[in-house]
C-alpha cells in the first residue's frame, strides 16, 4: 500500500468514527430537549392548577364576612 491510500483509509475511518460520535451527541441532545419539554409541561400544569396565596386569602375573607353577617343576624333576632 502506498502512502496516499493509507492516509485516505485513516481519514475514512476517522470520519466514520466522528460521524458516529456526532450522531450519538445529537441523539442525546434530542432526548434532552424532549425531557425538557416534558418537564416544562409538568411545571406549567402544576403552576396553573395551584392556588395562589391571594386566592386563598380572598376565600377566607369571604367566609369570615359571611360568618360575621350570620352572627349579626342572629344577634339582631328577637
Amino acid at each position: 500500500m502506498d502512502a496516499p491510500m493509507v492516509i485516505d483509509t485513516l481519514l475514512g475511518v476517522l470520519i466514520l468514527i466522528m460521524g458516529f460520535v456526532l450522531k450519538r451527541i445529537f441523539h442525546l441532545f434530542d432526548a434532552l430537549m424532549k425531557e425538557d419539554k416534558l418537564l416544562h409541561n409538568r411545571i406549567t400544569e402544576i403552576a396553573t392548577a395551584a392556588v395562589s396565596r391571594q386566592e386563598v386569602q380572598g376565600a377566607i375573607d369571604r367566609v369570615i364576612s359571611r360568618i360575621d353577617k350570620l352572627e349579626e343576624r342572629l344577634m339582631n333576632k328577637p
